[in-house]
C-alpha cells in the first residue's frame, strides 16, 4: 500500500519525462521536509513508486546522479496506462459494410455509427447531400466522415459515397473565362498567383484561352478538383498548365497531370508559354535540380520543351514572372490563328 506522500507526490508526476529539477519541485509541493532528510525521502519515495511498476529509472550510470548518497536518477520516466480495447461483439453489419464481418471493430468504431444510420434509412428516399452535410446526419460532427474516407474500405471500392447518398464537394479555385467566342478553347491553369492575374487580364482581350484557373502553386494536385467541374462546364477534354521553369514545377505539373488522367481528362504543358519563357526569361540557381521522373519527361517531349532538361541539370529555373504584359502581347498576333486551329480539331 502506497504512503499518503507517495500517492500525493504520484497525483503530480506528469506522464512521460520528469527531470531531477522537477521531481524535487514537486517533493516541495506535496510536503513539508525535515531538513537533511530531503534526499531520504526522494529516494525513498521513487523506489516505492519503481516498485510498484509506476515509474522508470535509469539504466545506465550516467543517468544518475552521484553526488551525495542515496544517490538519486537524474530523470525518470511515468509510463501512460495501456488502453485496453473494447470489441464490438455480435453485430450484424448492413449489407453495404459485410466487408467488415470478418474484422473486430472496436466499441467506439465510426463504421458502427454508420450502420446505424444505414439501417435507421433504410427503405427512405433521402436527398444526396455533400459528405460534411451526411456526416452532421450519421455522427453529429461535420469531418468524421472526411477521416472515414481515407480509410482502405473507401480507397479500394469497398464502399462509396453513393452508399451514403452524398457526394464529394472539391474545394472551388479562382477562375476566370475568357471573351465571348473562347468557350470552345483549351483551359489554362497558372501556378502562381502574378502571372495568374497577368494572363487573365491578357486573355480578357486576347482570348487564347477558354478560361484562366488558378493552380495555388504546389497544391494542384487539389486545385484540379476545382478545375474539373469548370472544364465540365465548357465540355473541356485537356486543359494547359504553365509554371516556373523548374524541376519542382514540373513535377507539380505531373501530380495535376495524373489526377486529371484519373477523371478521364488530360493536361499538358502550354508549349507556347514555355518557349515564351525561354525567350525571355533568365536563369537563376535553384534549390532542386538533377533528373526528371519518367512522367514528367513524357510530359516535356510530347510538347516539344526538351530544351528545359539541360536548364533542370545544371540546377537552375526560369521564373514563370518572366512572361509579363509585354511578352505576352508577342502572342496577340497569334490569337486569331490559334483559335481557328483549336476550334477546328475540337470539331
Amino acid at each position: 500500500m502506497q504512503r499518503p506522500e507517495t500517492a500525493r507526490f504520484l497525483e503530480n508526476l506528469p506522464f512521460g519525462r520528469t527531470d531531477q529539477k522537477q521531481l524535487w519541485e514537486i517533493l516541495s509541493r506535496v510536503m513539508t521536509v525535515p531538513s537533511g532528510e530531503q534526499r531520504n525521502i526522494l529516494r525513498s519515495i521513487l523506489d516505492g513508486l519503481k516498485s510498484a511498476k509506476l515509474l522508470d529509472v535509469p539504466r545506465s550510470p550516467s543517468g544518475w546522479d552521484r553526488s551525495a548518497f542515496p544517490h538519486l536518477p537524474n530523470w525518470v520516466v511515468r509510463p501512460r496506462p495501456r488502453v485496453v480495447k473494447d470489441y464490438a461483439e455480435n453485430i450484424i453489419w448492413a449489407p453495404e459494410l459485410m466487408f467488415l464481418a470478418s474484422k473486430r471493430e472496436p466499441a467506439d468504431s465510426a463504421w458502427l455509427m454508420v450502420d446505424a444510420w444505414l439501417k435507421e434509412t433504410r427503405g427512405k428516399t433521402l436527398m444526396r447531400k455533400p459528405v460534411r452535410e451526411r456526416s452532421l446526419d450519421i455522427f453529429g460532427n461535420e469531418k468524421t466522415l472526411d477521416d472515414l474516407l481515407r480509410k482502405q474500405p473507401f480507397k479500394v471500392g469497398m464502399i462509396s459515397l453513393d452508399s451514403l447518398q452524398c457526394y464529394y464537394v472539391p474545394e472551388p479555385i479562382p477562375w476566370e473565362p475568357g471573351p465571348p467566342g473562347s468557350e470552345r478553347l483549351d483551359g489554362l491553369c497558372i501556378e502562381n498567383a502574378t502571372t495568374y492575374d497577368t494572363v487573365v487580364k491578357f486573355n480578357n482581350q486576347a482570348g487564347l484561352w477558354g478560361f484562366v484557373a488558378y493552380g495555388r502553386g504546389n497544391g494542384l494536385a487539389t486545385s484540379v478538383e476545382g478545375i474539373l467541374p469548370v472544364m465540365e462546364k465548357y465540355g473541356q477534354r485537356r486543359l494547359l498548365y504553365f509554371g516556373d521553369a523548374d524541376l519542382a514545377g514540373i513535377e507539380i505539373a505531373c501530380r495535376g497531370a495524373q489526377k486529371l488522367a484519373a477523371a478521364g481528362k488530360i493536361l499538358e504543358l502550354d508549349a507556347r508559354l514555355y518557349r515564351l519563357l525561354l525567350k525571355h526569361g533568365k536563369k537563376a540557381p535553384a534549390k532542386s535540380g538533377g533528373v526528371l521522373s519518367s512522367v514528367a519527361l513524357e510530359l516535356l517531349s510530347k510538347v516539344g520543351l526538351e530544351d528545359l532538361i539541360s536548364i533542370f541539370a545544371e540546377n537552375s529555373r526560369i521564373a514563370q514572372e518572366w512572361v509579363g504584359c509585354l511578352e505576352l502581347m508577342t502572342l496577340d498576333d497569334l490569337s486569331s490563328n490559334v483559335m481557328k486551329e483549336q476550334i477546328g480539331s475540337a470539331t
